[in-house]
């Protein structure tokens, strides 16, 4: 089984992918190791939940005190059986599923496998590129390809924000469960030595494994679950409640708070937005340029339409931009507007006045550091490729020497020592969305 991997907070030496095959996926893959744990368990060693059991009785039920599901505020959502290694897009499509019903009370489908197409198709430049010889639905994936590649737009939909969360920050993870909707995250699924059996629920509790090679889906939490309720009993009571794709009837999870996991972040998209005009392939490694106490970049696009939004990637916990709409030519100040980026993960900006533009430039002020797409990366089954070209991206310099400020493209020679980085920058993560 791949392990997993969110690139926004690994190094890329520690690149795994995250693909548990389900009951119903191929067995011609020999490259991949299926354990496919929950679906293939030996029910044998889990304690029966019947009264005739000489296990103990599971009468617990849940009150109201420290509980939520989402489930209870949307019962048509549909408990997916992933098909081949693709848990780690049947947990992003259910983020986006409950951000979307939250936000409009309406069920929308985002079908995992089209996902699939969309992130590892050939109709593109840049971005994610199966290796020959490797089969696109079993090497798995990480949620940050989702973020990176869906934020252009994939059938209409467009994913306006990821939020990348503390994994170890339970109220942190609970408000946005309530506020916005399921977190994708990191979890094990292999040692069925840890795993048990709760009425209709698996339960989990693993302290020790640290090999994250499962995607599920935290859509509830019960901070009174009782601790001796798991196979190997929790050091305290609470327990998240998690979709997970690879059950064979898309049963839930109870994991204890106790189960260590990994790279949360969850995803809402939107269908509000005509079109989205971008040249980066993503903010890969949290790739970012700063030329001093803030740093100015811009991308310049030749289109007409009425801009509605800006979107952008922030690498920090927090920082303060300023966002001007000129002409393409730097000379004329169309709008402006600041915002804050609150969060660790990718933004889209709404404008307070859309603005009428043809040949235009979408100007940010970043306060920390300008998100930029990197080089071209070789994570082993897939490639990550960036392509920039001249014209599109660019760093404003603010000359010391009694010169004028001036305007200096991403793709010139010498950029790396010029703005004293390692890597070649690529394009400015910078995304022009218009209005329907």
């Amino acid at each position: 089984m791949k392990k997993i991997h969110i690139t926004t907070l690994l190094l890329a030496a520690a690149v795994t992918l995250s693909g548990c095959s389900s009951a119903g996926s191929s067995s011609e893959s020999v490259t991949v190791e299926t354990a496919a744990a929950s679906e293939t368990a030996d029910t044998s060693a889990v304690p029966e939940t019947t009264e005739a059991s000489s296990a103990k009785k599971y009468d617990y039920v849940h009150g109201t005190e420290g509980y939520y599901c989402i489930l209870d505020e949307m019962p048509d959502f549909k408990l997916e059986i992933q098909e081949y290694g693709t848990c780690w897009l049947y947990a992003a499509s259910a983020s986006m599923r409950t951000a979307a019903f939250k936000e409009t009370g309406k069920n929308y489908p985002v079908v995992p496998m089209e996902l699939l197409d969309n992130i590892y198709g050939d109709d593109k430049e840049e971005g994610f590129f199966v290796k020959e010889g490797e089969n696109e639905k079993e090497i798995g994936g990480w949620q940050w390809m989702v973020t990176e590649k869906l934020t252009s737009g994939f059938g209409g939909l467009t994913i306006d924000s990821s939020v990348i969360l503390d994994q170890t920050d339970r109220e942190a993870i609970k408000a946005n469960l309530r506020e916005r909707g399921a977190v994708a995250i990191g979890t094990h699924d292999t040692d069925e030595s840890k795993k048990g059996r709760f009425g209709e629920y698996y339960t989990m509790n693993d302290t020790t494994s640290e090999d994250f090679d499962h995607d599920v889906t935290i859509i509830g939490y019960d901070d009174h679950f009782p601790k001796d309720y798991f196979y190997e009993p929790a050091s305290e009571d609470g327990a998240w409640i998690v979709y997970n794709s690879a059950l064979d009837s898309g049963t839930l999870y109870y994991i204890s708070y106790c189960t260590d996991m990994q790279y949360a972040i969850s995803h809402k998209a939107t269908y509000k937005y005509s079109e989205v005009l971008s040249y980066d392939a993503g903010n890969e490694q949290d790739r970012y340029i700063k030329t001093g106490d803030s740093t100015k970049t811009a991308n310049v696009f030749h289109k007409s339409g009425k801009l509605a939004a800006v979107g952008t990637y922030n690498d920090f916990d927090k920082q303060d931009i300023r966002i001007e709409i000129y002409d393409s030519g730097f000379n004329d100040l169309l709008y402006s507007q600041d915002a804050v980026l609150g969060y660790h993960g990718y933004h889209t900006v709404d404008l307070d006045t859309p603005v009428d533009v043809n040949d235009f430039a979408v100007v940010i002020t970043y306060s920390k550091g300008a998100p930029v797409e990197g080089e071209t990366i070789d994570y082993g089954a897939t490639d990550y490729v960036t392509k920039a070209e001249s014209g599109q991206s660019y760093v404003r310099i603010s000359c010391t020497d009694g010169q004028v400020d001036d305007w200096k493209d991403l793709t010139d020679s010498g950029i790396k020592q010029f703005l004293n980085i390692d890597f070649e920058p690529g394009n400015c993560c910078i995304k022009a969305l218009f209005a329907k």
